[in-house]
């Protein structure tokens, strides 16, 4: 989920506006003194050698809404335990624990078989005009791709920060690292500006949906078919859209995911609109309805109506 239409500023984007420009402030992923300041996900505890288990919650979709963490919070989805939300307390943690996996996984124009370095990650961050913070809002990873990002980066040497060995020791854990392994990660941050409570709410809703693609086979399955059954003037908007995102628009699989979750779990202009597709709102409204009416009955049908957000957020965080 992404988002750069905000100052300062996944997998949300707002809609395009003028790209702020680079600036020489790189919380770098190996530097010592942001990993030691940030706290929360693989925070100085790492360094130190703290090895206990990961406390890990189970919560509804209200609860995670009306949470506002302090720190770095694990939760099982309630309505499907294999969907796993991290909950960080602010989009630089978030970044440094995730930016190099959407590098290999899901960004357009980068390797998909070779885990970046350090210089070479905060290059491709930069060369979309983005920073660490705003490179996703809000990620999603299927187990066996979290498992084989770590496989290549034992293989190719790359030396991992702090949060990154956290994530390792959360997906071990969860003994997502094992072959076969079946599960979602979803993270979103808390309203801490440039997120809003809304923002927050909508990247929840839109990233729940991922992990319901990632979980549930039939939803897959439905998410292709409509996929393939759109007109080819609807298939390239779509593509088009998720293009100017960063994309990468090579993978099918991830073009029938973003769309399902932007058509339909988006409900907010400001991330996504027909404009967007350039469509009529009728035309969006229609392939939505469409959409929402051929949809298996699961939990997570009825939440493509849902008014956002669930729940009242808190205004301040709250410890564990």
């Amino acid at each position: 989920m992404l988002n750069d239409g905000l100052d300062p500023d996944q997998r949300i984007r707002i809609l395009p506006q003028p790209k702020r420009k680079k600036t020489g402030l790189w919380l770098a992923l190996g530097l010592v003194g942001v990993i030691m300041l940030t706290g929360g996900a693989g925070g100085a505890w790492f360094m130190f050698g703290r090895s206990t288990a990961i406390p890990i919650d189970t919560e509804t979709e209200a609860q995670i809404d009306a949470s506002q963490p302090c720190d770095t919070k694990v939760s099982h989805f309630a309505a499907d335990p294999e969907i796993v939300v991290i909950d960080f307390p602010n989009l630089t943690i978030q970044g440094l624990t995730l930016d190099r996996v959407a590098a290999l996984i899901e960004k357009a124009h980068l390797p998909r078989n070779q885990v970046l370095d350090d210089v070479d990650l905060r290059e491709a961050i930069y060369d979309c005009g983005d920073t660490i913070e705003s490179y996703y809002y809000g990620h999603d990873y299927k187990a066996a791709d979290l498992a084989r990002f770590f496989q290549l980066a034992a293989q190719q040497n790359i030396t991992l920060n702090a949060h990154e060995l956290w994530l390792k020791q959360l997906l071990n854990q969860l003994g997502w690292l094992d072959p076969g392994a079946v599960g979602a990660l979803i993270t979103l941050p808390a309203a801490v500006p440039p997120v809003t409570e809304s923002m927050r709410a909508v990247i929840l809703h839109h990233e729940i949906s991922h992990g319901a693609f990632y979980t549930v086979p039939a939803y897959e399955a439905y998410a292709e078919s409509f996929w393939n059954s759109l007109t080819d003037v609807d298939r390239a908007a779509f593509i088009s859209f998720l293009s100017t995102e960063g994309y990468d628009t090579n993978n099918t699989n991830l073009m029938l995911n973003e769309a399902q979750a932007y058509l339909v779990f988006t409900p907010d202009p400001q991330f996504f609109s027909a404009k967007a597709l350039g469509m009529s709102q009728a035309q969006l409204d229609t392939l939505r309805e469409g959409y929402i009416a051929g949809m298996p009955s699961f939990w997570l049908t009825p939440l493509a109506n849902e008014t956002l957000p669930v729940s009242a957020p808190l205004k301040a965080c709250q410890t564990n």
